[in-house]
């Protein structure tokens, strides 16, 4: 899960002595939410669709629509831009991406070098790419969700019922958040468990852990456990 095998790139940049047309132009002809600003080859700020609109004449203007143009000509990225960047090396992993997204309000980043150099940019979308890919969701299969006392050998236990009546284990997720001390919740996304053995599973699970939720995907099912 490192950044640098899932942030986007080649990136789109702007250099800090372009005007705001030309970056109006980028946002319009691309799918990019965010502009890295260059000086001297290295990362100088970051400029959004939103910045752009923040500079423009307010629609009660009376400046017409062959005058905003050459406004937007006169006006330095530079001017605009916000600076300093939240940056984060290609090093790091997405799931530290993704805390920083959320801390700071932001729908992405530039990654960068140890020298400052751009060399990607990690989005929001490049971190539900990444996480759908290492939950294996997309590739349907069967979903177990447990709570469980967090002890040694639990999730041994759980594996092998799996494992023994044919399945895959494709993917584990774990969650002590909102939990009582001693307890997590567990995810179990598996393939390959024949839908004649399923509720066999389903019951040798739920009396060896608290199963609450399981699925198959392939089939469209789905329950909530009861007790």
């Amino acid at each position: 899960m490192l950044i640098k095998e899932w942030m986007s790139k080649p990136v789109i940049l702007i250099h800090h002595d372009e005007s705001l047309n030309e970056a109006a132009k980028k946002f319009s002809t691309r799918v990019i939410s965010m502009l890295p600003v260059l000086k001297e080859g290295k990362l100088a700020g970051i400029l959004t669709d939103g910045d752009i609109k923040k500079a423009m004449p307010s629609e009660a203007t009376s400046l017409d629509r062959f005058e905003i143009p050459a406004l937007l000509d006169s006006v330095k990225v530079e001017t605009v831009m916000s600076s300093p960047v939240i940056t984060i090396q290609g090093d790091h992993t997405v799931d530290e991406a993704a805390v920083i997204m959320l801390k700071k309000g932001i729908s992405g980043m530039p990654v960068v070098t140890g020298k400052g150099y751009i060399e990607g940019i990690i989005t929001k979308s490049d971190v539900f790419r990444c996480f759908v890919s290492f939950t294996g969701v997309s590739n349907k299969g069967q979903i177990f969700a447990f709570t469980i006392q967090d002890r040694p050998g639990v999730i041994k236990v759980l594996s092998d019922i799996i494992r023994s009546n044919g399945g895959r284990l494709c993917s584990i997720m774990t969650s002590y958040d909102d939990m009582d001390e001693g307890y997590r919740k567990v995810f179990f996304h598996t393939f390959d468990i024949d839908p004649s053995k399923f509720d066999g599973v389903v019951e040798k699970l739920h009396q060896a852990g608290n199963l609450y939720y399981v699925a198959d995907l392939s089939r469209g099912l789905r329950r909530l456990m009861n007790g």
